[in-house]
Formats: structure tokens, C-alpha cells, sequence
């Protein structure tokens, strides 16, 4: 992560906390609107971070569990793992398809939980109304992350209505100045199947080598 130290640091920081923010929204027998979601949870979670940033610093362990926990309970993985293996997806046996979904989910939280963790008092999102149908099922949720050093970075969150007793919206995307987690992602992963093969990829996953680069946009990096 020390590369990205700079505005690059400071834009993935903003998107793990915005993202945080989908993840601290509690649940209610109603489905809460996807930029309700949004909005109503992002000054919980500073101020969680805020309340346990010590003891998130010296037990990186807690930290990180907290963000797995919420991760698996408002993020569609196994969507998101889907849409990154692609073609892929369609030849994986059920145990590669759930061994993808469970280490790419630990890389992300390797990739981005510090920079949220150290960056969460210097951004905030500004979430704005999603645009969509009253009976949609998808729905982008745009934002601006208003930094203290330095202009504001758009950031969207793709959404999709997960049906069935425990109805919610839940993020299978998200894009950094235009530049799609998903897209960015699938690309690589698809090179490092066909260089290796999907066990490869996975084993080095669960076994903690960077085998895809984190997103950052191009202007992130001046």
C-alpha cells in the first residue's frame, strides 16, 4: 500500500470507507432505498472507527474481522466472484467457485481495509439520490468524496435487490472516477487463469500473493 500514499492512498481510502458505510447499515423488516443505505450509515461507521481507532491500531486482527463480518452480510460476493471469473464461472466446480469468492474477498480487505482504517477522518461522502424505477432491481448510487486535500472524487456504488424473506440491497460494484472494481478485476484475473489456471489463481489468493493491482484512477496517481 505505500505506493499508493498520495491522492492515489487517499481515493482508495474514501471508496473502502463509503463502502464501509454500506456495511454499517443496520437492518429493518422494510428494504431500506439503496442511498438511504448509504447516507444513514456513513457517520456510524466514523464514528465507530473513531471510538475504536486505538484499539483497531494495535489489533489489526479485530479490525479486520469487523470488516469481513460486514462484508458478508452486505456485499453479494458470490455475484461479484461471478462477474469476475466470467466465462470462467461457467467451467468452476461449486468448491473453486466458493474458494474464489472467500479469497478474492480477503484480498480485498488486505488491499483496503488499512487504507480505510487510516484515513477515516479525512473524507466524507456526500451521497446523491439513486435514480431508478419504484420497481427496479438494480441501481447506482453516486457520491463525492469530499477530501481536505484535495478536490472531490466521484464514487458509485452498483446495487442489486436480493429477493426472499431477508430482502436488501446489496453492492456488486463499485467505480472510483469512472474506473469499475469489477472490470479492473475480471481483466486481470482472466490473464492470470489463462497464463496458470483457476487453481493457481485461487491458491495464490488464499495464499496471500497479489495476483490482481487494487483499482486507482488515473488521476489518483498525480
Amino acid at each position: 500500500m505505500k505506493r499508493f500514499l498520495s491522492r492515489g492512498a487517499a481515493a482508495l481510502a474514501a471508496a473502502a470507507l463509503s463502502l464501509g458505510a454500506v456495511l454499517a447499515a443496520p437492518t429493518s423488516l422494510a428494504v431500506t432505498a439503496p442511498d438511504e443505505v448509504v447516507r444513514t450509515a456513513s457517520n456510524d461507521l466514523q464514528s465507530d472507527i473513531g471510538k475504536n481507532f486505538a484499539k483497531y491500531q494495535s489489533d489489526k486482527a479485530a479490525f479486520y474481522g469487523m470488516v469481513d463480518t460486514r462484508i458478508q452480510e452486505y456485499f453479494d460476493t458470490q455475484y461479484i466472484a461471478q462477474l469476475i471469473l466470467a466465462r470462467n464461472w461457467q467451467t468452476a466446480t461449486p468448491d473453486q467457485r466458493k474458494r474464489f469468492e472467500v479469497a478474492f474477498k480477503n484480498m480485498l480487505i488486505r488491499s483496503y481495509a488499512d487504507a480505510l482504517l487510516q484515513y477515516h477522518d479525512s473524507v466524507k461522502a456526500e451521497i446523491k439520490p439513486a435514480q431508478m424505477a419504484a420497481d427496479a432491481k438494480k441501481a447506482t448510487v453516486n457520491s463525492s468524496l469530499v477530501r481536505k486535500d484535495g478536490p472531490p472524487i466521484p464514487l458509485s456504488f452498483d446495487m442489486r435487490l436480493k429477493d426472499g424473506p431477508d430482502a436488501a440491497w446489496k453492492v456488486y460494484d463499485i467505480k472510483v472516477e469512472n474506473i469499475s472494481l469489477v472490470t479492473n478485476f475480471r481483466s486481470q484475473v482472466a490473464a492470470q487463469v489463462k497464463s496458470s489456471s483457476l487453481d493457481a489463481v485461487i491458491t495464490k489468493l488464499e495464499n496471500g500473493q497479489q495476483v490482481v493491482t487494487p483499482v486507482k484512477a488515473e488521476s489518483a496517481q498525480q
